[in-house]
């Protein structure tokens, strides 16, 4: 390691050592959280953890003596004096999502020869449905890649208390911990799908599965509001894009009415659980999928497309003067036509933003509060499995 290098990681474990015991306990009071310290382990490791909270870093960084840097989504890179003190005391590896950033990969490697360990979140996102998301392949082959100890650890209760489509905090319960522990020797000796297999089966949650055995209330204020960022099919009258909340309560322009309560559940609505009302909304996306004509499918006003040249910088190239508009075979912001064909990658980040990569160049749509980019990114993502 570089002079350079090692005077940096000191500063990163300087902060590290004086921020834990000031934030420890208030978060453990804050979220009636609860971890269990990680067994002992001779560094350098590779972490993969379950993801479905903006602060699950530092729930998982609770478990671990050792100092862990952090994978995170690049766009935390561009809010200004809040991302130059992130990468000042902590450093995150950046990742661009909706696009295949080797340079991630490479950079992480870097640090794991240098001795430093590293934490990912396998899935990649936060879950929109209470179901800990698919790994992708390209992660039983890192851990391989990496020959240094994997470790597994997984987060319970973060769903229901920051759904990824809520606006506000919920206060119920979490726990975290370590669930496994693997050895270069034995990465060796699986496949990649079988290390993808182990993952999986580590870090699977299923909130509404473990709600129904521990009825946890989780309390807060406008518990709805935001889930039309992540419910975007009506089961009544199956119109797209009309779901409205407010406070605890969701409604329709059909006559829908519904309401969100303390312990996560639906009254109201066909489904008890969003993860049953999103299942549905999956099979109806299909059906659609497979149906569609030249007609539009999705169309979101005050849409503003920007493009991500690099160094964490963004330039707007539409100011929210268009439409974002989708149809079968291509998405249209304004005067910008991308080809589903030529579109690489797609995520959604934050709550409802897209990110995407088109002819090697990088892009993101954001188009207000109650945006759900998600849609976009589940039609897209039908349309390819088509092809």
């Amino acid at each position: 390691m570089s002079s350079k290098k090692l005077r940096e990681y000191r500063r990163h474990a300087r902060a590290y050592r004086i921020i834990r015991p000031i934030i420890a306990p208030l978060l453990r009071c804050l979220f009636r959280l609860e971890v269990q310290p990680a067994p002992a382990l001779e560094g350098p490791y590779l972490v993969y953890a379950n993801h479905n909270c903006d602060l699950d870093p530092v729930f998982v960084q609770l478990s671990f003596k050792d100092m862990l840097y952090f994978v995170a989504s690049e766009h935390i890179f561009r809010v200004g004096l809040a991302s130059r003190l992130l990468i000042y005391l902590f450093d995150p590896i950046p990742r661009l999502k909706g696009s295949t950033d080797m340079g991630t990969v490479r950079e992480l490697l870097r640090r794991l020869r240098d001795g430093k360990s590293i934490c990912i979140f396998a899935e990649g996102n936060r879950s929109f449905n209470g179901l800990t998301g698919p790994i992708p392949p390209s992660i039983g082959k890192l851990a391989k890649a990496c020959k240094v100890p994997l470790v597994t650890y997984k987060l319970e209760g973060g769903y229901l208390t920051t759904p990824r489509w809520a606006y506000t905090l919920r206060r119920g319960r979490m726990r975290g911990y370590v669930v496994n522990v693997y050895t270069p020797e034995e990465l060796e000796k699986m496949s990649a799908d079988q290390v993808n297999e182990a993952i999986e089966r580590d870090l699977f949650e299923d909130a509404y599965a473990r709600q129904a055995e521990e009825k946890i209330p989780f309390q807060g204020r406008r518990l709805a509001e935001g889930l039309e960022t992540a419910l975007f099919i009506c089961p009544v009258c199956r119109q797209i894009g009309q779901l409205k909340s407010e406070g605890s309560m969701f409604f329709c322009t059909c006559g829908l009415k519904g309401s969100y309560d303390e312990f996560g559940y639906l009254h109201g609505a066909p489904y008890l659980t969003i993860t049953e009302w999103d299942a549905w909304q999956n099979r109806r996306l299909a059906e659609i999928a497979h149906s569609l004509g030249d007609e539009p499918v999705f169309t979101d006003p005050g849409a503003v497309l920007s493009l991500i040249p690099g160094d964490h910088r963004t330039e707007e190239i539409s100011a929210g003067d268009g439409a974002l508009v989708m149809y079968r075979d291509r998405i249209v912001c304004g005067t910008h036509v991308f080809s589903i064909e030529e579109i690489s990658d797609m995520a959604v980040y934050g709550r409802g933003n897209i990110a995407f990569t088109s002819r090697g160049k990088h892009y993101t749509i954001t188009a207000g509060r109650a945006f759900c980019g998600r849609k976009y990114l589940e039609l897209y993502d039908q349309l390819k499995s088509m092809r």
